[in-house]
């Protein structure tokens, strides 16, 4: 008797072909930041301690439908001549959960900052946003990742609890 391996999976079922994302990192949520309605960022967490900055598919961005950028020059700070060395990723630019990432900056000169939500060190922004600013509204939970960053064991641990989980957001928004 022959047995095919493919016919005891179903080739139609979602959950075969998760991302990498989907399937190695738990997404937290945090709904409203700054008492702005819809302003939600989606914080995935992976087991290493790496943390991806993300948009909620909830956020008020996805609904506007103008041309933007993406600037990574905030205030004094330019995000992009962020330099990490080593396993320890030292040098690496200390961040605050206020503290803003880049800014989005539509056609009609208005604009929003993207906070990265928990305390930590930037380890590297997401090269991809600068040449393909486009990934951030295609992709924005797995090529269009805003920043990668990296916090100790105990505040990763305290901000996910804090957090909203992926069960819970889906309860509260209908995306």
């Amino acid at each position: 008797m022959e047995y095919n391996i493919l016919d005891s999976i179903d080739l139609n079922d979602p959950a075969i072909y998760k991302s990498f994302t989907e399937r190695y990192f738990s997404k937290r949520y945090l709904l409203n930041v700054n008492g702005i309605k819809n302003n939600d960022i989606m914080l995935m967490f992976h087991s290493n301690r790496i943390t991806l900055i993300c948009l909620a598919p909830s956020h008020f961005f996805f609904k506007k439908n103008d041309n933007y950028t993406l600037n990574f020059n905030i205030g004094k700070v330019d995000r992009l001549s962020n330099q990490v060395k080593g396993k320890g990723k030292k040098g690496g630019q200390a961040l605050f959960p206020d503290s803003a990432i880049c800014k989005v900056e539509w056609g009609d000169k208005t604009a929003f900052t993207i906070p990265c939500g928990m305390r930590g060190t930037l380890v590297e922004i997401n090269e991809k946003l600068v040449k393909y600013p486009q990934l951030l509204k295609e992709s924005p939970d797995s090529d269009g990742f805003i920043a990668i960053m990296l916090s100790s064991i105990a505040i990763t641990d305290a901000t996910k609890k804090e957090l909203i989980t992926h069960e819970e957001y889906l309860k509260i928004v209908n995306v």
